[in-house]
Order: structure tokens, then C-alpha cells, then sequence
């Protein structure tokens, strides 16, 4: 039996569930030129390396994402959208997914895409989507929308997200480490206050907080970050699987939710097609979990989460 096997065999009922994947509606990657010109941040960001190499972006629908799931034990996900910079692919993306979790009501959530630039364009989105069904706002991304956490567009949307009372996903660049296509290199010192002023709203700082968990302990902000949660989006690519076990010392296993940023290639020196397992496996076999943090990073956070 293989190490994960053995460690599943130790969490009965365990219901895994993702929370950061990106599914595109099949009319924007199978023109993929097109829209990259119509939004060069989208492009850049999603542009197969012209050598073959590196990181690259693969494409799913919603079938063959639960496809990939169900091959790595995974029973949900949760489609985090885009920070486009075109409001027609805005309203584009919203509306697949609006499509897609009414085909999945069981197994996949979404939420709302939108870019806070968009002023009141944005507010109505946000508005339109939760009629829908979507359950959250994000991922927000400021540096390809052009804002800082200062940024009064962006403060109006955690506003409305506390109205809502809907959890808001932000990805949240690493100041340090290797450069890479679309690095986003905005400050967090100033989201670390906005977290502070807005107890109210649930925040996921996506991609480990790009450092916070270990900003959170400084003495302004220790024991005042309990709505905060951490996803692990993208995490082979920027740590050490370690980084998980060091996340859940400094902030508490019950804030940590696994998060993959499927379809990108998170392994791709080993595989270089779409894959959610080898992460997956990954965390039970090397993270340095116990039974009882699996069960909450792996699920049951989110779970609860989406029940408040």
C-alpha cells in the first residue's frame, strides 16, 4: 500500500475538496490569440513557453477538470475567476461558470470574476453573480489590474464583500524568490491593514499569503488574522512542500485550505499535462501532515467555511 493509501485509510469520510482552480469558458483557450491581444495581461500570464519548458498553462472544461480530480480523490472545486481587464470576458467567464455550477450543483462553486477598476460595473457584477449562486469574490489580482491594496476601487469591493458577507480570494505575490512571467510584486503591507480594519469579511490570501502567515505574528496583528485563511495555490512551484507544515505551525491548521490553481502545470519538469494527483499525493506522502490537519486542509475548512 502506497504511503497517501495509508494515510487516507486513517481519515474515514474525508470529502476533499480544491479551492483555487481557474476553468476558462472553451471559446477563450481555443482561440487563445485572440483574447491573449484583447488581454495582454491574460496573455502573458497564460503563454506556453516557445521552448517547451518551464511553467505553462494546460486547459480544462469542467468534465475533464472532475475528471483529473477524480483521478487524484478529490470530490469539489471551487473556480476562483480572473482579474481581466476587459469587461465583456469578465461577463464572459462569469457566465460559463454560472453555467457550470448549474450542471454540477454537487461538486463544483464558484466566484465572481471581477476587476475592481471597473467601478460600478464591478459592483453590478458582483450583484449579478450572486443571483447566480456564486459564493465568493476572486481572485482579485492587483497587479494585473493596475492597483495597490490602497486603492479606493479595491477597498469599495471588500466593502461589498462584507455586506454580502461573501469570503474574498486575493493572490498575493512572493517578495522574494525567482522571477516568472506576471510575478505580481504588490506590497502587502497595506493589505495586512486592510485585513485589520475589516474584521467582518472573510479573507483567503491565495498562494500562502506570499509570505503573511509570518507577518500576521508581529505584535500589531497577532490574534487579530482569525478571518484570515491561506490556500496553497501553486505551492510546488514557489516552496518547499514543507512550507504547508510551516504555515500550519505559525497560523493553525484550521485556516490553511488546499487550493491547486489547476490546470497550471505545478510539476512540470515530471509531467507536462494537466494533473491534479501529483500535488495531491504530494501532501499526504511529504507535507509532514498529521490525520487530523489533513482532514481540515484538505476539506473541512472550506467546507465550513462556505457554510457560514
Amino acid at each position: 500500500m502506497a504511503a497517501f493509501e495509508r494515510v487516507l485509510s486513517g481519515i474515514p469520510e474525508m470529502q476533499v475538496w480544491d479551492s483555487h482552480v481557474h476553468l476558462f469558458p472553451p471559446e477563450i483557450y481555443k482561440n487563445w490569440e485572440k483574447y491573449a491581444c484583447m488581454d495582454p495581461w491574460f496573455g502573458k500570464l497564460t503563454k506556453t513557453p516557445q521552448n517547451g519548458r518551464g511553467t505553462a498553462e494546460a486547459w480544462a472544461d469542467a468534465g475533464e477538470a472532475l475528471s483529473c480530480a477524480d483521478e487524484a480523490g478529490v470530490y469539489g472545486l471551487v473556480m476562483q475567476g480572473w482579474y481581466w481587464n476587459d469587461a465583456g470576458l469578465m461577463r464572459m467567464h462569469n457566465d460559463y461558470m454560472a453555467e457550470v455550477i448549474k450542471k454540477y450543483p454537487d461538486r463544483i462553486r464558484a466566484f465572481v470574476s471581477v476587476n475592481p477598476k471597473f467601478k460600478n460595473q464591478a459592483v453590478y457584477e458582483i450583484e449579478r453573480c450572486i443571483k447566480m449562486g456564486f459564493c465568493g469574490i476572486g481572485e482579485l489580482g492587483p497587479g494585473g489590474n493596475g492597483y495597490d491594496f490602497e486603492d479606493r476601487d479595491f477597498l469599495d469591493v471588500i466593502a461589498y464583500a462584507g455586506d454580502y458577507q461573501l469570503p474574498v480570494c486575493i493572490h498575493c505575490g512572493e517578495a522574494v524568490g525567482h522571477p516568472y512571467p506576471g510575478k505580481d510584486m504588490t506590497p502587502l503591507g497595506p493589505l495586512a491593514e486592510v485585513i485589520l480594519k475589516n474584521q467582518d469579511v472573510t479573507f483567503i490570501l491565495a498562494h500562502l499569503g506570499g509570505g503573511m502567515p509570518f507577518f500576521e505574528m508581529g505584535r500589531r496583528y497577532n490574534g487579530k488574522f482569525d478571518h484570515v485563511y491561506y490556500d496553497t495555490a501553486a505551492n510546488p512551484l514557489l516552496y518547499h512542500i514543507r512550507a504547508l507544515k510551516a504555515v500550519v505551525q505559525l497560523a493553525g491548521a484550521g485556516r490553511i485550505l488546499f487550493g491547486s490553481d489547476f490546470p497550471l502545470l505545478l510539476y512540470p519538469v515530471k509531467k507536462r499535462t494537466m494533473d491534479m494527483k501529483m500535488f495531491v499525493d504530494d501532501i499526504y506522502e511529504n507535507a509532514g501532515l498529521n490525520i487530523q490537519e489533513l482532514r481540515q486542509v484538505m476539506g473541512q475548512n472550506l467546507l465550513d467555511l462556505l457554510a457560514k
